[in-house]
């Protein structure tokens, strides 16, 4: 395992240790939601410049996400979801690089009060860390670890399907 990973699971650690009362009862509820989803379209929000300059890209992202989700049996496409991922890093004077990556899985909703229908996040998982900028574009493994997170907590409501 990686320098980066192990932060990463640190830093995960540690929020999610601070969070055990109230995200428990908020993970279960998010993952009643995943229940009926049967494919997800993958949407990746443009990076900073600097960042794919760096070699973290959005295509690669994709790439990547997809792969994962494939590999864990979950079709892509149709109109079912979105699974949503954002990046966003920032470069300090070091050199060193913020990043706050967060995968969500987005459904059409109805709004009870106005039934009006609205695109909400229903699932999400993020991480935030920090790697030198030659290593930027190992958070791709970041976000893949949130899309298999997405996928392990995916097969806790739905069935796998025949392949």
């Amino acid at each position: 395992m990686g320098a980066l990973a192990i932060r990463t699971v640190l830093v995960t650690a540690g929020f999610l240790a601070a969070l055990v009362g109230s995200a428990a009862a908020q993970q279960d509820l998010e993952i009643e939601n995943l229940e009926g989803v049967r494919e997800v379209n993958v949407v990746v929000e443009d990076l900073a410049d600097d960042a794919e300059d760096a070699g973290l890209t959005r295509r690669g992202l994709q790439n990547a996400a997809e792969a994962a989700l494939e590999g864990c049996g979950i079709e892509i496409g149709g109109s079912s979801a979105d699974l949503y991922i954002n990046v966003a890093t920032h470069q300090g004077a070091t050199g060193l690089y913020a990043y706050y990556a967060r995968v969500s899985l987005q459904q059409m909703a109805t709004i009870e009060g106005n039934q009006l229908r609205a695109l909400l996040d229903t699932w999400d998982m993020a991480s935030l860390g920090a790697v030198g900028g030659a290593n930027l574009p190992q958070v791709e493994g970041v976000v893949v670890q949130l899309v298999e997170l997405f996928c392990d907590q995916y097969f806790e409501i739905n069935e796998p399907r025949a392949r």
